[in-house]
Parts: C-alpha cells; structure tokens; sequence
C-alpha cells in the first residue's frame, strides 16, 4: 500500500475512533492499535468495518437516539412557527385582524413549545401539547357543528385541523421517545 493510501487508511481508522461513543472508545482504540498488524490487501476491508462499526455504535447510543426526537420536535417546531408568521404576515395584506392574530399566536405557542422541549425535554412537549390539542379539538367541533359553512369557517377549521395534526405528531413522537429511553439505557 502506497504511503498516502495508507495514511488515508489511519485517517479513517482515526475518524471511526471520532465518531464511536464515549462509552465504546476503548474499543476503538484496539481496533487502531491493530491497523499496523493487519495485512496491507485486507486493510480497507478493516477499515471499512471499523468505520461501519462505529457508525451503528453512535447511532444506537442513548444520547443519538434522545438527540434525534428532541432535536425533530424543536426544529419541526420553529418551522411550523416560521410558517405561521408567513401566514400571519399574509393575512396583514388582506387585513383579516382575526386570522393574522390566530397565526402570530399559533407562532408564539409553538416557539414557546420548542424552548420548553428543548430545556425541559419530552415531558414539556407532553404537558403543552396534550392540553392544546383538547383545546383546539373543542373549537374544531364548535366550529364544525356550530356554524353554517362559509369559506371563512372552512379556512377557520383548516388551520385548526393543521395545527392538531402537527401536534398529534409531536405528542406521539416525545411519548415514543420518552418511553424508549429508559428501555434503551437499560440495554447499555
């Protein structure tokens, strides 16, 4: 092997050690104290496992496996935020007050629902959600049943319909996360 190829190799093996958790590093450590002894023809075949290795280990660590919910449901939350100041920014053209103030409220709830996820974790998203969406329930039914269909109504219970399902998400994805996190520690 070439002396470039070969540091290219060690480069990987070093990468791999990066890339393990903090709990298998000893373990990667060996494997790169064994880079010199394997032969030259099966060292990329190493090197690839060591790679793939370290790989799966990261991503079925307990600290991958919270960072990833958490890290959806406050970045889904800040874009569903963004996108109902557009909406809210919007309905100021058309000077609809009611609709421009349901979008910056809905922005301010959701922004206030990623801050608490993000400090407090999945039980934040659980206690904001949970109650929220009971509320909005409410008002779809009221909406629904009460009032004859006006194209107002219909957009009225489109952006509620919206936001439930956005928080039916949520809600499923924290209590999902929350309960496969002491099963997944518990397998480390």
């Amino acid at each position: 092997m070439t002396p470039k190829r070969n540091s290219l190799a060690r480069a990987c093996v070093v990468l791999a050690f990066k890339i393990a958790p903090p709990v298998r590093r000893s373990w990667f450590a060996a494997m790169a104290a064994e880079f010199d002894h394997i032969p030259e023809a099966a060292r990329w075949r190493f090197v690839a496992g060591c790679l793939f290795a370290a790989v799966t280990e990261r991503v079925i660590s307990p600290a991958f496996l919270h960072a990833v919910p958490r890290s959806v449901l406050v970045g889904g939350a800040m874009v569903w935020a963004a996108l109902n100041i557009r909406f809210a920014g919007r309905m100021s053209v058309t000077d609809t007050f009611v609709l421009e103030v349901f979008g910056y409220g809905t922005a301010l709830l959701f922004v206030v629902g990623a801050i608490a996820t993000a400090r407090f974790g999945y039980r934040a998203t659980i206690n904001l959600a949970a109650p929220l969406i009971a509320v909005l329930t409410m008002a779809a039914a009221m909406i629904w049943l009460g009032s004859a269909s006006t194209p107002m109504s219909n957009l009225y219970l489109a952006l509620i319909v919206e936001d439930l399902v956005i928080l039916i998400f949520a809600l499923a994805l924290a209590g999902s996360a929350a309960r496969l996190a002491p099963f997944r520690q518990g397998l480390n």
